[in-house]
């Protein structure tokens, strides 16, 4: 429309007149579907026929819509981009916070590529801040990436300021991820300033700063979670006219969230990686793909390719489905699963039912684990072992009512008291890797027994050494840089629940390389050494009780 026309001679008014270093460009994307007429005719000019209105994710004519959408959005950006760098060179960034928000944003992954480095901003707690971290790390085009937040409680409330631990925890996720941290203010009305409130900010800044300096590495993990842009929709919604759309939380994204919480709270080692950063994959032992609704034939090349070679991987429901086959739906990587497609189980409430004698004492005092939705139904190829079976409820849920004569409780609906034969949760050996999958996104749930289940499986498979392992409270993360050219890495552990008292310590374990042989442990930010053993493969070392944030450096030879 021409309103790009406008943005564009602002910025080379802004850009052009006024001398800066940098500059943000906040809220690119699409706040809705449009249908103006600028939008109408140029889909028609380009696909030849009238933009849908429903959402029907089956429909070729609707995915061309989304696409060019997202296209649309990303020439935009980049047009935005070089205008700006033609007037004058320098760093430019888009609002990249979107990178979690549904398709209805239309803002592909691509448009990091319009972006000397990503920055946004978030508001959903430290468990969030940490997941955006690990996405902004392997995203962004150059380091350090740039997280934001408030000063006050949200954007919306201009005075009630978080309280310092709040914010300083909300700056020490982006720090232990070695990033900067932008904190949001407001200017008062008179275009004055509240000073008290900078003087409450130079308090958080000063106990930031000590340790900045030894910050930087990489990211030394063993796990990814593969986060996949194009499957933010919920098929839950095909058929919907797109002005009657309700916001609902896309179940790919649940399953991402719900793995991130699983190897966070179990001190898993993992970082994540995503559509357009799938050659990361090499820096991990093991990938979990959690209910991931798209996936080219390029990208499952990639997955078999991993497990192939020794990798472990772990997919939930329909991860790797291919709708479009003209031979009927299958799974791209049926043959690696070891299961083929044979379509749903149940409704609104299913059940898994262990068969394997160690998960049946996870579930303890469980008989099964529950799942409120339908489960993916598989047929077995040879050689799969099958852990757990699908069991649908005792009554199905659409007879349930007092017209019908057959049902079991009030309440609940359990499940059948003939556990059912189909598989529903199986490990396969592929090439010289190992495969874990499920037939419902069992990762999603925040239930202990599904966290306790899904990390002992994922243990199960994934041998240790890992790069490392900690002895503390769940609350607590850990992770790990490796700094080669100081010959160093860097741990640091984030007490996430700010808001509980007690203090609480920990013993770490890190895994250094082949060759490698540790010199020195110091404390961070005071430098003080730290009695350190060798623990079998691992320097082993305490951390005394610390409020909210504890750092260290093992330093090798």
């Amino acid at each position: 429309s021409p309103y790009r026309y406008q943005a564009l001679a602002e910025l080379r008014e802004l850009v052009g007149n006024y001398d800066f270093d940098g500059i943000f460009l906040d809220m690119t994307f699409w706040r809705h579907v449009c249908y103006c007429p600028h939008c109408t005719a140029r889909f028609r000019e380009e696909c030849n026929t009238e933009p849908p209105r429903t959402v029907n994710w089956d429909d070729p004519t609707w995915r061309k819509f989304q696409m060019v959408r997202q296209q649309w959005l990303l020439e935009f950006a980049s047009l935005v981009t070089k205008t700006i760098k033609n007037t004058r060179p320098i760093t430019v960034s888009h609002q990249f916070a979107t990178c979690f928000f549904d398709w209805s944003w239309g803002v592909p992954l691509q448009m990091r590529e319009a972006c000397d480095y990503l920055s946004g901003d978030f508001y959903g707690g430290p468990t969030e801040y940490s997941l955006v971290c690990k996405a902004f790390f392997g995203l962004s085009p150059t380091r350090p990436f740039e997280f934001m937040t408030s000063r006050t409680i949200g954007l919306g409330d201009f005075e009630t300021t978080k309280t310092f631990d709040e914010l300083l925890t909300s700056a020490d996720v982006p720090k232990v991820h070695s990033a900067a941290c932008l904190i949001i203010d407001a200017i008062n009305p008179n275009g004055t300033l509240n000073h008290a409130a900078y003087d409450f900010l130079r308090e958080v800044n000063t106990a930031l700063a000590p340790s900045e300096r030894f910050l930087g590495g990489e990211l030394a993990a063993d796990v990814a979670i593969y986060y996949d842009k194009e499957s933010l929709y919920d098929p839950r919604q095909n058929g919907v006219r797109v002005s009657e759309i309700k916001s609902t939380q896309p179940p790919h994204l649940a399953g991402v969230i719900g793995a991130a919480r699983i190897l966070r709270q179990t001190h898993i080692p993992f970082g994540l990686i995503t559509n357009v950063t799938l050659d990361q994959l090499r820096n991990y032992r093991a990938v979990i793909v959690p209910n991931v609704l798209e996936m080219t034939a390029g990208q499952a090349m990639v997955f078999r390719k991993f497990v192939e070679d020794g990798g472990v991987l772990y997919a939930s429901g329909p991860s790797s489905l291919d709708r479009f086959d003209p031979h009927g739906p299958r799974f791209l990587l049926e043959d690696v699963f070891g299961v083929e497609f044979a379509g749903t189980l149940g409704t609104t409430w299913t059940y898994l039912t262990p068969q394997d004698e160690q998960l049946k004492k996870i579930i303890w005092p469980q008989d099964a684990l529950t799942f409120t939705g339908r489960m993916i139904q598989v047929k077995a190829r040879p050689g799969v072992q099958v852990l757990a079976t699908v069991t649908l409820p005792f009554v199905s849920p659409q007879v349930g009512n007092c017209l019908n004569m057959r049902f079991a409780q009030f309440w609940s609906n359990p499940p059948a008291m003939t556990p059912g034969t189909n598989p529903g949760l199986i490990i396969h050996s592929y090439g010289s890797g190992q495969v874990i999958w499920v037939a419902a996104p069992i990762e999603s749930t925040d239930h202990p027994v599904n966290i306790q289940l899904v990390s002992e499986l994922i243990r199960r498979v994934l041998a240790p050494p890992y790069r490392f392992e900690v002895d503390t409270t769940e609350s607590v993360e850990m992770t790990l840089f490796h700094q080669p050219g100081e010959k160093r890495f860097l741990t640091s552990l984030l007490k996430m629940d700010y808001e509980s008292s007690p203090a609480v310590a920990a013993t770490v374990r890190v895994r250094l390389g082949p060759g490698q042989r540790a010199a020195r442990v110091i404390r961070l930010p005071d430098q003080k050494a730290l009695n350190f053993e060798k623990a079998g493969p691992y320097v082993q070392f305490h951390l005394e009780p610390f409020e909210i944030l504890a750092m260290a450096l093992v330093e090798y030879q």
